[in-house]
């Protein structure tokens, strides 16, 4: 595969992972990064993955809840979420958009 060192939203791989959600997948070799957009009350159910997950609020707003742990989360907020923890968002009123970070490098996406 060759390396891709620079890229536009557009040359980006493309996923829809539920409804109401889309992400645009940049690969590195030791994280996975997305952009992602989410459509206005769009609910992301509580799931766990191994990989440590950040993520920064660029758009919109949302609440998140983390281990138990709710916030209401605006531009410029960032979160964290440690390996095997449970996490979940719910979109406001607005559309959102986050940068998503995890590390390792997720394979599924």
């Amino acid at each position: 595969m060759p390396k891709l060192y620079f890229a536009s939203p557009r040359d980006l791989p493309v996923k829809t992972p539920i409804p109401g959600m889309t992400q645009r997948i940049i690969r590195a070799d030791a994280a996975t990064v997305a952009i992602t957009d989410l459509a206005a009350t769009t609910v992301v159910e509580s799931h766990k993955h191994p990989m440590e997950q950040t993520g920064v609020i660029t758009k919109g707003s949302m609440v998140m809840v983390i281990a138990g742990e709710q916030r209401i989360l605006t531009p410029g907020d960032t979160y964290r979420v440690p390996p095997n923890a449970s996490h979940g968002a719910r979109v406001l009123e607005q559309a959102c958009q986050v940068i998503d970070i995890w590390a390792p490098a997720r394979d599924d996406l």
